[in-house]
């Protein structure tokens, strides 16, 4: 097992890319299926074949070169110190967490049927509006999947508002959990490559990962 780097006494983490990669699509992959899972965890679990095997949900060879493919690709990572999933309530942490994942300080989390969960930078009004736009767009999307997927290969779910330099002034970012789909709505760029990214999707993941909310 000495070329599996993971296996040396560490925990078992998953990246900001990686957290990026398991949200950003509901198709399952058993890349994709093995990081939800990990996320479910309330902290990073220490790595050994068990955790592999269960995880993956493969053999024990299997697992361990699966393993050792995701940290290649720079999905997950091997850390020296424990990480715990976060502590307090969703509904308390949600404003701050929002507000760093935009360098405007601006972002909104909606559900499914337009009902925001919190937001940080917006007025409460605009909030609601955002909510709401942001279901269209994917009832949008759902309507015109198999051009954009299919006969255009654009395997981006996310909308946006963009200046005249390309640069996103407002975006709309899918975010599937479980069941249960959610849009990050951000001003300005988007801050995704930072811990408190991989935090916000961490909690959702314990809330929400064996769950489904209703009428979605």
């Amino acid at each position: 097992m000495s070329e599996y780097v993971l296996s040396d006494n560490l925990y078992l983490g998953v990246t900001p890319g990686g957290v990026y990669y398991t949200v950003q699509d509901n198709h399952e992959e058993p890349g994709r299926l093995f990081l939800h899972r990990l996320l479910q965890e309330s902290q990073t679990p220490l790595f050994n074949t068990d955790v592999a095997c269960r995880l993956s949900g493969m053999k024990r060879q299997r697992a361990l070169e699966f393993v050792h493919w995701l940290q290649e690709a720079g999905l997950i990572i091997g850390l020296e110190q424990l990480e715990q999933a976060p502590q307090e309530s969703l509904e308390r942490i949600l404003p701050n967490l929002l507000r760093a994942l935009s360098d405007e300080g601006k972002a909104v989390l909606a559900e499914s049927r337009g009902l925001y969960l919190g937001s940080a930078g917006f007025p409460h009004e605009a909030a609601e509006e955002l909510a709401a736009l942001s279901a269209n767009l994917t009832a949008v999307y759902a309507r015109h999947k198999a051009l954009l997927q299919g006969n255009l290969r654009y395997n981006q779910r996310a909308w946006g508002l963009i200046d005249a330099t390309g640069n996103s002034e407002l975006g709309f970012w899918p975010v599937y959990i479980g069941n249960n789909r959610f849009t990050l709505i951000i001003g300005g760029i988007p801050q995704f490559n930072q811990p408190l990214f991989k935090q916000l999707i961490w909690a959702l993941e314990l809330r929400y990962g064996s769950t489904k909310l209703e009428s979605l």
